[in-house]
């Protein structure tokens, strides 16, 4: 978890939320896993990559998705 300014223990997860008539509320979440912290046979994935796979599954769902954000941590991928 880097915004400690150390190694510290954590989960650190790439959420997706809806917002209907101003209330918002969670729709799905993926946790992502450091490569230093993954068992045999996980696949590493960046949360870029977790994030498109979350917009996919609700597009796939029928969500109609009109705006996308994401904070500046999503480049620290390790």
């Amino acid at each position: 978890m880097g915004s400690v300014g150390k190694v510290d223990s954590g989960i650190v997860s790439v959420n997706a939320y809806g917002i209907y008539e101003n209330i918002t509320f969670p729709l799905i979440f993926k946790v992502f896993k450091p490569k230093g912290t993954l068992k045999p046979g996980d696949k590493y994935q960046t949360k870029i990559e977790l994030a498109s796979s979350i917009i996919a599954e609700l597009v796939e769902f029928g969500f109609h998705i009109e705006l996308v954000l994401a904070d500046s941590l999503y480049g620290e991928a390790s």
